[in-house]
C-alpha cells in the first residue's frame, strides 16, 4: 500500500521529476501515450503498475512530471483509502484524511463527477457512485502559472 502525499507524489514518483529520473527510479513505463489536453497542448502519459499509476508530462523534451493519477484502491491519502469508496462516504473519508475543502466541481451526469481540493492539489473522479481515481498536482505560484516543485 502506498500513500499519496498532496503536492508531493506517490512513492516512488515525485512531482517535478525529469523523465530520466523517473526511468532511473522505476524503470521503463509499461506503455506511453501522447494526447492533447483541454487547451490543445500535447501531453505524454506514462503508465506503470499495469496502468494503476499514470504520470503526465508536457510533450516537450525538458518537461517535468506534472501530475500523478492513481487507479488502485491500494493507494491511500494520509492513510485513508479513497479509491473505491462509495460517493456517500467520500466527504467523511476526506475529512478523516484531513481534507476539509473537497468540493464537487463538475458533474457530467452518467459520465461521472469531478471533486477537487484546492488546498491539497487533489482531484478525485467518481463514476457509477464510486471513486475510481485520484490525481495529485503541484502547488503553483501566486500567478497560478508556475509550478512550485517539491524539494
Amino acid at each position: 500500500m502506498a500513500d499519496a502525499t498532496p503536492y508531493f507524489g506517490i512513492a516512488p514518483f515525485v512531482l517535478g521529476m525529469s523523465r530520466e529520473l523517473v526511468r532511473a527510479t522505476a524503470g521503463k513505463p509499461d506503455s506511453v501515450e501522447t494526447s492533447a489536453d483541454d487547451e490543445g497542448s500535447a501531453v505524454e502519459t506514462w503508465f506503470y503498475q499495469g496502468g494503476d499509476i499514470e504520470l503526465e508530462f508536457e510533450a516537450v523534451p525538458e518537461s517535468k512530471l506534472e501530475s500523478i493519477t492513481a487507479w488502485s484502491a491500494d493507494i491511500t491519502v494520509n492513510g485513508v483509502p479513497l479509491i473505491g469508496c462509495e460517493l456517500a462516504d467520500l466527504k467523511r473519508l476526506a475529512r478523516e484524511a484531513d481534507i476539509h475543502d473537497l468540493e464537487l466541481t463538475d458533474d457530467f451526469a452518467d459520465s461521472g463527477q469531478c471533486w477537487q481540493s484546492e488546498q491539497h492539489g487533489l482531484m478525485l473522479w467518481v463514476a457509477k457512485g464510486k471513486v475510481v481515481n485520484l490525481t495529485i498536482f503541484p502547488r503553483f505560484d501566486d500567478s497560478g502559472e508556475e509550478p512550485q516543485w517539491p524539494e
